[in-house]
């Protein structure tokens, strides 16, 4: 069977894999190769100093100074990226919205830790958003968004939906089930079960779809497809989004800090995606994909991917529940495999 980077041409109908093909690894942009479909397991998605337009980003030092920031601020706040570095914070943001930043940060404390605010007000007379917040080296990474909706009452949701999948009897319905609430959560098109095996390769092992869409189903495709260090980043960053597969990336200015490194967006909401991905997705007609993974004992079991054919961005809201789903699912499968484990041990001893 093909790798999914020999297939990324048009005209041809490759299965459904949510950014592996542009694996991160711990290298700076300016320090390798060019990538092309023979070296797009290379690429380091984690640097590519880009996010989507969706939002905008600033990243701040220990003096709450701004380090960093997206060239689109301008279009948020008025204020031109340019001119914004070097200034303190309190310069572009509201200062309640100040002290509810600070006030999140003993929550970031320890390896990989995001924290969110909801209809934050963060600059006077601009509206309301919703903040992502997480460190990045010794960098605070503010990452926002106009709030669409007020925030939902994820606790609920989530009980609710979680409560249909207790319901099903088989493994088969289980997944089956899960897609579909992933699916009713998200609003995408297509949602599918990825389940990987003991050597890595993988299937679609359940699919929920809108109508008159192409079923997956049953589809495999090998392990050499997913390098190693892409299941790591999918362990670090268990959601990822990508609203609209034809918008512009937008540079994080200066691309390089004093010491000539690149930002970290391995935990970035906002990062941009990689040219190779782009083409692979447009190459299914696919408009904007999200993926939420599936965690097993600290290992990457699977993937919830969902693909929309157009444009498509959940509220921040909205995607906090369905990532908050895809946990407590994990929780649940672990639980089932537990006990699927313990009856077969059972059944051999007698």
């Amino acid at each position: 069977m093909p790798s999914l980077c020999s297939i990324l041409l048009p005209g041809r109908h490759p299965l459904s894999i949510p950014d592996f093909v542009t694996a991160a690894v711990e290298q700076e942009p300016h320090d390798h190769p060019p990538v092309d479909l023979d070296n797009c397991d290379r690429e380091p998605i984690h640097v590519l100093g880009t996010v989507q337009p969706f939002g905008f980003l600033v990243a701040v030092n220990t003096d709450w100074r701004i380090a960093r920031a997206s060239q689109n601020l301008e279009s948020f706040s008025g204020t031109a990226a340019v001119d914004a570095i070097g200034r303190p914070l309190e310069s572009l943001f509201a200062p309640r919205a100040i002290v509810a930043l600070r006030e999140r940060i003993p929550v970031l404390i320890g390896a990989d830790g995001v924290e969110r605010l909801f209809g934050l007000a963060l600059m006077d007379g601009a509206g309301l958003y919703d903040v992502a917040l997480h460190f990045s080296a010794e960098a605070l990474v503010i990452e926002a968004e106009p709030a669409t909706e007020p925030p939902s009452e994820a606790t609920g949701l989530v009980r609710a939906f979680t409560g249909r999948l207790r319901q099903a009897e088989t493994m088969a319905a289980f997944l089956r089930e899960a897609a579909r609430q992933v699916k009713a959560m998200t609003g995408f098109d297509r949602v599918m079960v990825y389940r990987f095996d003991e050597s890595g390769a993988g299937e679609v092992a359940a699919e929920a779809t809108s109508p008159h869409i192409e079923s997956f189903l049953g589809l495999h495709y090998p392990a050499s497809d997913i390098p190693a260090q892409a299941r790591k980043l999918y362990v670090r960053n268990i959601f990822r989004v990508i609203a609209d597969v034809n918008a512009a990336p937008v540079p994080i200015i200066p691309a390089l800090d004093g010491t000539g490194a690149s930002l970290d967006q391995s935990l970035c909401v906002l990062r941009a995606v990689s040219p190779i991905h782009i083409e692979y997705l447009r190459n299914m007609g696919v408009g904007a994909s999200l993926s939420i993974s599936i965690i097993v004992q600290g290992e990457l079991w699977g993937l919830f991917a969902c693909h929309h054919y157009g444009p498509r961005l959940p509220s921040l809201a909205m995607r906090t529940t369905a990532e908050l789903f895809g946990q407590l699912f994990s929780f649940m499968l672990e639980s089932r495999l537990r006990n699927e484990t313990a009856e077969y041990e059972l059944r051999a001893r007698r």
